[in-house]
């Protein structure tokens, strides 16, 4: 399919648990970018199966847009879950995913569009090199930590990639399709894998240094996130040895999957 057999030029997806209290700042700032930007955009709400009304606020805020979606799970089954969830909904040309925090300025998605319209299947955001700007860094533990990681994930799943946890991500509805459909990972080491497949499938991934200002409100647990990491990060190359993902990009373009079947 081409770019223009799609509703929308731009999909949105926002992963949220627990969000009630920067859920509307967030939406309403995604909003005001729809105005202002040259197409037609989607923004899809993928709640984890919160326990508060983060779901029931994003229906509210988003009432008088039905094109716009709110995905609600039943159980919280993980950041990578819900991000796949609302990727594989959505009905966008092209798919960024994004913090509801904007991290990264939601005006970034600009050029992460232009970028894809210009032939490029992935896009990813990247604070690790030098024309990056973070404004506001991480505590020294978490970037320590995220230190670790990076360089495990690379030599374990994509050398050439720069920064893997940065929430900022762009795919074509194709690589969408081509990558998310086969990803398992639900937690922590989720984009390692998308990563992976991506890099094994040999697409196309253009890093861009992206304006970055850390949230305060962090759920990371230090000790025991890292050692969940590294077990995902191990089960990624498991699933790989054993034959579970699929490389080929020669199967054509399948159509996007049903909302009711996620």
């Amino acid at each position: 399919m081409s770019a223009d057999s799609y509703p929308y030029d731009l999909s949105i997806v926002v992963p949220v648990y627990n969000e009630e209290s920067r859920l509307e700042d967030g939406l309403r700032r995604m909003m005001d970018f729809g105005w202002t930007f040259d197409g037609k955009l989607q923004i899809v709400v993928s709640d984890d199966g919160s326990r508060d009304r983060t779901a029931a606020m994003a229906r509210e805020i988003l009432a008088d847009y039905p094109h716009h979606l709110v995905l609600d799970a039943p159980v919280n089954r993980g950041k990578g879950h819900a991000v796949k969830v609302g990727m594989l909904a959505a009905r966008g040309a092209y798919r960024l995913f994004t913090d509801i925090d904007l991290s990264v300025p939601i005006e970034t998605a600009n050029r992460f569009y232009k970028l894809g319209r210009d032939g490029a299947p992935v896009v990813i955001g990247t604070r690790k090199v030098r024309q990056a700007n973070v404004e506001i860094r991480q505590p020294f533990y978490r970037e320590l930590m995220g230190g670790v990681f990076r360089w495990t994930s690379r030599f374990l799943c994509a050398p050439s990639v720069t920064d893997f946890t940065c929430g900022f991500k762009l795919f074509n509805a194709q690589a969408t399709r081509a990558i998310f459909r086969q990803s398992v990972i639900e937690r922590w080491s989720f984009d390692a894998e998308i990563m992976f497949i991506a890099h094994r499938m040999d697409y196309q991934i253009i890093q861009v240094p992206v304006v970055w200002r850390n949230s305060e409100d962090s759920r990371v647990r230090v000790g025991v996130d890292a050692i969940n990491s590294f077990v995902e990060l191990m089960q990624i190359r498991a699933h790989d040895l054993m034959g579970q993902y699929s490389y080929s990009t020669t199967k054509g373009d399948p159509p996007d999957d049903p909302i009711e079947s996620l």
